[in-house]
């Protein structure tokens, strides 16, 4: 009797752990999937980050020629 019991025992707790496997299983997908986006999305936004600063650098550059010419134009107009 005790053997009976132990073999269904037995089987329950193989069950359990083939249980336990496949949900092993789909959460190492789910982590796979989820550091692939983050980083692909970390990817995006270093390189449109990167993009914006020299945006940002030549964008002051313009503005600073830009007030230069105007304070040039001015002064050499008002003498």
């Amino acid at each position: 009797m005790d053997d009976v019991i132990g073999k269904k025992l037995s089987s329950r707790f193989d069950a359990i752990d083939r249980r336990f496997d496949a949900i092993d299983l789909q959460f190492e997908v789910i982590r796979r999937e989820m550091n692939e986006g983050f980083n692909r999305l970390e990817h995006f936004l270093t390189d449109h980050w990167t993009n914006n600063v020299r945006l940002m650098i030549a964008t002051n550059i313009t503005v600073l020629g830009t007030v230069i010419a105007s304070l040039a134009f001015l002064s050499h107009y008002l003498k």
